[in-house]
């Protein structure tokens, strides 16, 4: 199954891949292949469950760039975000290994229903969440593609 998940103690984002366009000959203009999905997330008592997203699997090979280099380095900060800004993540790195997750979702962007969430994390959990990013990329590639 194409899912990674960021967890943290409070909560997780979870993110599926659905259905990837192009792949392997039709690349997206964000980098690597347009995709479809859908994001689970869960912040203390808040919740979004199966909402569609769209991003492209480049993207996905640079938040496994940047988290690995806050990973190895132990601290930094980086943004992740959908292709319609429905949905921004900004993960912060101290060097304690503790991490700081915080962002929103919006599902449509025309309504003003807006979950923003929070919540912490440390560098233990992510181990798994490298894996999952890493398996991804290995199947459809850098922001090239995979050809």
């Amino acid at each position: 199954m194409n899912t990674f998940e960021i967890v943290g103690k409070q909560g997780f984002i979870r993110i599926e891949l659905i259905e990837v366009f192009g792949f392997p000959n039709g690349t997206s203009y964000l980098g690597g292949y347009d995709v479809k999905g859908k994001i689970e997330i869960k912040s203390g008592n808040y919740y979004v469950k199966d909402a569609e997203l769209w991003f492209s699997t480049g993207q996905v090979y640079q938040l496994l760039t940047l988290l690995k280099k806050c990973y190895n380095d132990l601290e930094g900060d980086f943004t992740f975000s959908d292709s319609e800004n429905n949905l921004k993540i900004d993960l912060n790195f101290n060097n304690f290994g503790q991490i700081n997750i915080q962002g929103y979702f919006q599902e449509f962007t025309h309504q003003e229903n807006i979950l923003q969430f929070e919540f912490e994390s440390e560098q233990s959990y992510l181990v798994s969440t490298l894996l999952q990013l890493k398996n991804i990329v290995d199947q459809y590639g850098d922001l090239k593609g995979k050809k």
